[in-house]
């Protein structure tokens, strides 16, 4: 049953925005983790928990991070404080619960899953992503750099078959597997994540660990002038707005990507890589077993 449902839906990935619209939509949901990371997210139209709150009937977040709870509860969301490793002060049960990229967080399973079988309505869903350890992009950076990026507070990988062994030992099936759409590129410039500049896996912003040599001053100094004929008006303005006296060195980075990336997808055509090999994310949804 589980193949059939891993594989059934591989050809036409969806935002993770469009899958919580489908499942959210005049629900009411338990969003768990719901601060991803820091409050930089909550202020950008992709934070997930915002697009919960548009199209739930109620919701209602929790998350470990006692002062972003502070501040978002003082901002008037539903939020509340708790470790999902340990019960959680919640009296009421919900129709949906999202899980966020949280569980590869954690090291202790049952705690979520006793969490999760208490506060979950018998027909509800749970709706699980996190990151598929099949993903090309995140293999071939490896083989490249011989090197791993990965976010340093993850603890383990877990592939949508393992995560269905996980759930039914909690009294969980998995009833169906989404695909994610949004997916990182080496070609973004990731595969030049190294010592000199870092790629912080959090914010997703690049990190200069030291000057800039004469050569590397030239060749940003250049990519500042083929930039307007690579790159979008917008894309440069976020750029540089961001980045501000960094903004050469970032271009050089992005420009270097897009070279790469022409390399890259010619070589590709002589590597097999399956449409499981495609996405970076995918979201599990859980039932509670009849």
């Amino acid at each position: 049953m589980l193949k059939i449902t891993l594989k059934k839906h591989l050809k036409h990935p969806q935002s993770r925005q469009e899958i919580i619209s489908e499942f959210c939509s005049g629900k009411v949901v338990l969003d768990i983790g719901c601060v991803q990371h820091d409050m930089s997210n909550v202020d950008s139209e992709e934070w997930l928990h915002k697009s919960v709150i548009k199209v739930a009937a109620d919701t209602l977040g929790v998350d470990y991070l006692e002062v972003a709870v502070r501040e978002l509860a003082n901002r008037g969301y539903k939020i509340v404080q708790g470790d999902v490793t340990k019960p959680l002060h919640i009296d009421r049960t919900f129709d949906v619960i999202v899980v966020g990229n949280l569980i590869e967080h954690l090291s202790n399973f049952e705690g979520l899953f006793d969490n999760l079988s208490r506060l979950l309505k018998p027909e509800g869903v749970i709706l699980i992503s996190t990151a598929n350890p099949f993903y090309s992009e995140q293999y071939f950076f490896s083989a490249f750099k011989n090197d791993i990026i990965v976010n340093p507070e993850h603890t383990c990988w877990i592939d949508p078959v393992t995560l269905d062994q996980l759930a039914s030992r909690f009294a969980f099936e998995t009833v169906e597997v989404r695909w994610v759409k949004e997916r990182w590129l080496l070609s973004s410039g990731v595969i030049f994540h190294d010592s000199r500049h870092a790629l912080d896996i959090y914010t997703g912003k690049w990190i200069f660990q030291s000057n800039e040599a004469w050569q590397a001053r030239c060749f940003s100094a250049i990519c500042k002038g083929l930039a307007p004929f690579i790159l979008s008006q917008e894309k440069l303005n976020r750029l540089r707005q961001l980045y501000k006296n960094d903004f050469g060195r970032v271009l050089s980075i992005a420009i270097k990507g897009r070279l790469f990336g022409i390399y890259w997808n010619v070589l590709k055509l002589c590597i097999p890589i399956s449409d499981i090999n495609r996405s970076e994310l995918y979201i599990s949804i859980l039932k509670k077993c009849c």
